[in-house]
C-alpha cells in the first residue's frame, strides 16, 4: 500500500510539473526561431569578415575591393535574391542572412515577445542599408576613395545588424538581442 501511495504521488507530481520544469538546465528555444537566428548570426559573421577584407590593405588593381564587397553582399542576400552575383564566389551557405532573419521573424507566432521581433526588424533594416551602401561602392568603380567609403559604411551597418550584448534596446542589440530573447523560449518553433 505504501508503494502504491508513492507511485500515485509521483504520477501526480509529474502531471503537475512538466518534465521540462524538472530539468535543472533551462530549455533552449526549441525549433526554428533560435536555430534560424543562430544560422543568421553565423552567416553575418562571414559577411562582416568579407566587408572588413574589402577595406583592408591589399594589392591595387586586382579587383580585390569589388570582389570582397560583392562576397559580403552575396552572404547577406542569399543566392535566390536579385542582388546576388553568381559571378563572384559566395563564401556563405547560399541561404542568406536576411532570409534566415525573415524566417525567424515569421516563425514567431504573433511576434511575442515584441522586443525580439523589434530586434529582428532592426537587423533587417541595417542589412538593407548595408546592401545599398555595398552596391553604391560597386557602382563607384574606379573612384577608390568613394568606393571604400561606401564599403566602410556597409561594414559598420553589418556590425549594427549584429548588435551589442547586454543592452536593453532591441535597436542597439539587434540580432544579439533577438538571440538572447529566444534562448530559453520553448514556445518559438
Amino acid at each position: 500500500m505504501g508503494i502504491a501511495v508513492i507511485v500515485a504521488a509521483s504520477s501526480a507530481v509529474s502531471t503537475i510539473i512538466p518534465d521540462q520544469a524538472l530539468s535543472a538546465e533551462p530549455e533552449r528555444g526549441s525549433g526554428s526561431t533560435h536555430e534560424l537566428l543562430m544560422k543568421a548570426h553565423e552567416q553575418l559573421g562571414i559577411a562582416i569578415h568579407y566587408a572588413e577584407l574589402a577595406v583592408a590593405p591589399h594589392q591595387p588593381g586586382m579587383g580585390w575591393h569589388r570582389a570582397q564587397t560583392q562576397r559580403a553582399i552575396n552572404v547577406v542576400v542569399g543566392s535566390s535574391n536579385p542582388d546576388f552575383n553568381k559571378d563572384v564566389e559566395n563564401p556563405g551557405d547560399g541561404h542568406g542572412v536576411m532570409k534566415y532573419l525573415q524566417e525567424a521573424h515569421d516563425a514567431m507566432k504573433g511576434c511575442t515577445p515584441v522586443n525580439t521581433c523589434d530586434a529582428i526588424e532592426s537587423s533587417l533594416e541595417y542589412l538593407r542599408a548595408a546592401i545599398q551602401h555595398g552596391q553604391q561602392s560597386l557602382k563607384e568603380g574606379n573612384r577608390a576613395g568613394l568606393s571604400q567609403r561606401q564599403t566602410r559604411i556597409a561594414g559598420a551597418l553589418l556590425r549594427a545588424a549584429l548588435g551589442t550584448r547586454e543592452t536593453e534596446s532591441p535597436t542597439v542589440g539587434a540580432m544579439t538581442y533577438a538571440i538572447r530573447g529566444t534562448e530559453h523560449m520553448s514556445d518559438h518553433k
